[in-house]
């Protein structure tokens, strides 16, 4: 059996580790875009600062992991479209690949409004390694003193304060009245921001980019607030526009395999529609990661865009394609932003809420919506500070060597999401009246350590 695999993310990457778990013999090949071994997508920041080892970028071992599994990769193979009645996939230079299953796992690209002038130089997206090394490259070359930002979601904030510290003068448009407007609602964003306007990066909330202009190189960025006819200019001489990004769809045009379409609409709101098996409307076309939409944890299709959703995504396909019969338990699009000093994360949905815990202590936030005495998905944001353990705490027995990386977490970053996002939504709990006095109190590891609801850190 031949396994062909369009796309070479963490999807791609999962999806041949749990077929190899299954399946030794079968033949895989692997058809990238880029020339790149398979990378952790959510560190570009990181290579623009060059603060992140090659291991760690390379997180399954680069060519290593190929030969591994035994997996055919083929770089700078950019697929077009796929023929499944023949079942072959068509390359932009004309080639064919077959394939008995093929799982497309291609993401999704960069979204770039047509701007005018978008086109001149010193613009671009920061989406990939090749966007990254660029950006940094730009930098270092001592050309670039002033950066514009073009959205305000979490590519664009992380952006935006790596530049700010790497010493340049950074500004962020935004056309909603927050940022980070499909995390956060108007009240968690507004205080998120409020510490990096402290750094000193400047927000042009509900304001809209008319074009950009230079001779050959970008010098000005020209904006005007929403609603409104009079424009004003930024200087810059970078611009990173981080405006969404949208599923490669393109690969299925001209077949009969569904794309997520709204029905009273008629339009496209996501990706290609697969089925807890990770399955296309064609039985031998899978689909993961952020160029399908999949089942959520209620059971509706949505587009999720996100790493840890296309790592399970693409397990599950790989598993079901090596003929082990796995379902994927729920999609829940849960994120935390990566800006120092302040951490912001969500996950889960809000808009259906019937209710919502919220309470503040000090400069930390949780939002936590409800409904039907369940969660429906959750916000916060915080500033870290540092505590003391608190030796009855159970888990720090026999962890002396974790204890440095113990003491200088806050509790409000990642392992605050996952805690949340594990307990309440993935085990479709019922949210108690303990768990909300534990979350007004912050004792977010009690709640996900019911038997261990001892404070992790004293004075608790």
């Amino acid at each position: 059996m031949k396994i062909l695999i369009v796309g070479n993310g963490p999807a791609a990457a999962s999806a041949i580790e749990a077929f190899r778990q299954v399946d030794k013999d079968s033949q895989i090949v692997v058809l990238s875009d880029e020339e790149h071994p398979t990378y952790a997508p959510n560190c570009m920041e990181n290579v623009i600062r060059n603060d992140i080892t090659s291991q760690a970028l390379f997180y399954k071992g680069g060519e290593a992991f190929y030969e591994r599994y035994k997996v055919d990769f083929k770089p700078k193979r950019e697929v077009v479209r796929i023929d499944n009645v023949r079942k072959v996939v068509i390359t932009k230079d004309g080639e064919e690949e077959s394939y008995d299953k093929c799982l497309l796992a291609a993401g999704a690209y960069a979204f770039v409004p047509p701007i005018d002038g978008v086109r001149l130089k010193g613009i671009t997206t920061a989406k990939t390694l090749d966007d990254a090394r660029k950006i940094r490259e730009w930098i270092l070359s001592g050309r670039i003193r002033s950066a514009t930002i073009v959205g305000a979601g979490p590519i664009g904030i992380e952006d935006a304060q790596t530049l700010k510290h790497m010493g340049l003068d950074v500004a962020v448009v935004e056309i909603f009245d927050r940022v980070l407007p499909r995390m956060l609602d108007r009240e968690m964003g507004i205080r998120y921001a409020r510490f990096l306007e402290e750094e000193g990066i400047r927000f042009y909330l509900e304001h809209q980019v008319v074009a950009f202009h230079g001779k050959e190189w970008v010098e000005v960025v020209e904006v005007k607030p929403r609603g409104s006819d009079k424009s004003f200019f930024i200087k810059t001489d970078l611009v990173i526009i981080s405006t969404g990004v949208r599923p490669r769809t393109y690969l299925v045009e001209g077949t009969d395999i569904a794309v997520h379409v709204d029905k009273k609409l008629g339009k496209p709101i996501g990706g290609v529609v697969v089925n807890r098996h990770q399955q296309t409307s064609d039985p031998d076309v899978y689909a993961a990661g952020d160029i399908a939409s999949g089942v959520d944890a209620w059971g509706n299709h949505r587009w999720i865009a996100l790493f840890p959703p296309a790592q399970q995504a693409g397990a599950v396909a790989g598993f079901n394609m090596a003929g082990k019969e796995v379902i994927n338990t729920g999609l829940v699009d849960y994120n935390a932003v990566k800006t120092k000093g302040i951490t912001a994360g969500s996950g889960g949905v809000f808009e259906d809420a019937e209710e919502f815990v919220y309470t503040e202590h000090e400069n930390y936030l949780i939002k936590v919506f409800l409904r039907e005495g369940k969660v429906r998905g959750y916000q916060f944001v915080g500033v870290p500070k540092e505590r003391n353990l608190n030796t009855a705490n159970p888990f720090l027995k026999n962890l002396n060597s974790w204890k440095d990386r113990v003491i200088s977490d806050s509790g409000l970053g990642l392992e605050a999401s996952g805690v949340l996002f594990h307990t309440f939504i993935k085990l479709n709990r019922e949210f108690r009246s303990l768990d909300r006095k534990m979350i007004e109190h912050f004792l977010l590891r009690a709640v996900g350590n019911p038997a261990y609801e001892v404070p992790l850190f004293s004075g608790e």
